[in-house]
């Protein structure tokens, strides 16, 4: 078994532009996740933190399952905001995470079309490992 992996923010910042329409708004030293202007994750790079958007029964079991990794954030009567301290999330949490952000964010045909494209992508991993070409391994 490898080493588990640190998620820094600037990783964060790399894995947000595989969603759709991303535009990132930098500052010194911060970096703004937005789709066609609305903010969806704010990363604080000094710190190595960021906080993303949620759902806020999402938000609650974070906090309860992991209060080192995930402190509660602003909250909204349709959104609660979880602050992340990425050094000691897992990556992959934390891209569902900010996939769900996107989601709750993003347009319901920008939604579609990721779900889609997400679905022919799979198909076709589907399709190389039964044929024995390029099949996916775990390590």
């Amino acid at each position: 078994m490898g080493k588990p992996r640190v998620l820094s923010s600037s990783k964060l910042v790399e894995m947000s532009t595989a969603l759709p329409e991303v535009v990132l708004k930098e500052g010194d030293n911060w970096t703004n996740i937005t789709f066609k202007g609305k903010g969806f994750a704010w990363i604080n790079h000094p710190e190595n933190r960021a906080m993303i958007k949620a759902h806020h029964d999402e938000r609650e079991a974070l906090l309860a399952t992991a209060p080192a990794v995930y402190e509660a954030g602003w909250a909204t009567n349709s959104s609660a905001w979880v602050k992340v301290r990425l050094e000691l999330a897992d990556p992959a949490e934390v891209f569902e995470l900010l996939e769900e952000a996107w989601r709750m964010t993003a347009t319901k045909r920008a939604i579609k079309a990721y779900d889609e494209a997400g679905r022919l992508a799979d198909a076709d991993d589907h399709a190389r490992t039964i044929s024995g070409t390029n099949p996916k391994r775990e390590e």
